[in-house]
């Protein structure tokens, strides 16, 4: 997740079903990183992006490379949790390798 989201503890229902990490928490980087190196990060460790910054992430996507998730900025925390649990139980990563994917609230 990028620094916009809260630490994932926040989560513990997706926590459970996928291993989520935290750019600032997990990774121990500032806040304010550059988009590129949170994405640079997120392939090096073979992760996905989340984002609520979709048209900023979108340009770094490289074919067979992880893909960037994008959210609305305006969900609540328990909406985030809920529309990445439903994400995740109905896509692979393989289905998301290479894209920038836009999900709805």
């Amino acid at each position: 997740m990028d620094e916009a989201f809260p630490h994932q503890r926040m989560f513990p229902r997706l926590s459970k079903k996928a291993n989520v990490r935290h750019i600032v928490h997990d990774f121990i980087h500032r806040r304010q990183i550059d988009d590129k190196e949170i994405y640079d990060i997120a392939v090096f460790d073979n992760r996905f992006v989340f984002t609520i910054n979709f048209k900023d992430f979108k340009k770094f996507v490289v074919k067979d490379k992880p893909g960037i998730i994008a959210l609305p900025s305006d969900l609540t925390i328990k909406d985030i949790e809920r529309v990445l649990l439903k994400f995740i139980s109905t896509t692979t990563p393989n289905d998301c390798m290479g894209k920038a994917i836009k999900l709805l609230g």
